[in-house]
């Protein structure tokens, strides 16, 4: 009986040991921050001696807005991201993507029309010194009809690509938006 109780013993005192071994205060859980959510995405759209367009994309319902850009002209563009899912708290996201501006890129793909982008001079940065496009110069250079998809990217893994997959990382909102260039 006496050899049963020490094999208990021993046992539990084993159990214990793995137990303590393998909770090592090394061993910090990962913390996981859950994605915003973006109900809204807005474009604010200027150039010399013309309106400014004013563009409210809302992700999840059937939108009717279009952009309309005059071939090679300059247009200032700033996109931002909002939460309106409580209409009494509408969050601005995009100051997080500013202030957080290592961690998000937007990026831009158009669609049979050939516009170009480049950083504005009021752009953000991210750590390294490149532009997260928050605030960017457009130019069409050709007259058409097209889409315009907008990309806010969560932890690329790149940001220097030409095409949404070569960035990597999540995407946290992506929208269509039709496009005219006219002359």
């Amino acid at each position: 009986m006496k050899k049963l109780i020490n094999l208990n013993y021993s046992f539990t005192f084993l159990l214990v040991a793995l137990f303590l071994v393998s909770c090592s205060k090394d061993s910090t859980p990962e913390v996981i921050e859950e994605q915003e959510l973006i109900t809204t995405v807005t474009l604010e759209i200027t150039a010399a001696n013309q309106p400014t367009q004013s563009i409210r994309w809302k992700v999840d319902e059937t939108n009717n807005n279009t952009v309309s850009l005059k071939a090679n002209t300059d247009y200032e563009v700033s996109i931002g991201f909002l939460d309106e899912s409580d209409p009494g708290d509408v969050e601005d996201i995009t100051e997080e993507v500013r202030e957080e501006a290592d961690e998000h890129q937007v990026f831009y793909e158009f669609s049979n029309v050939s516009v170009s982008y480049s950083s504005s001079d009021t752009d953000t940065l991210d750590g390294d010194g490149n532009p997260v496009f928050i605030k960017s110069i457009w130019n069409a250079s050709t007259t058409g009809s097209g889409i315009i998809r907008a990309y806010l990217i969560h932890e690329p893994t790149t940001k220097n690509s030409s095409t949404r997959a070569g960035f990597g990382g999540e995407t946290d909102v992506e929208i269509d938006i039709p496009i005219t260039v006219i002359e």
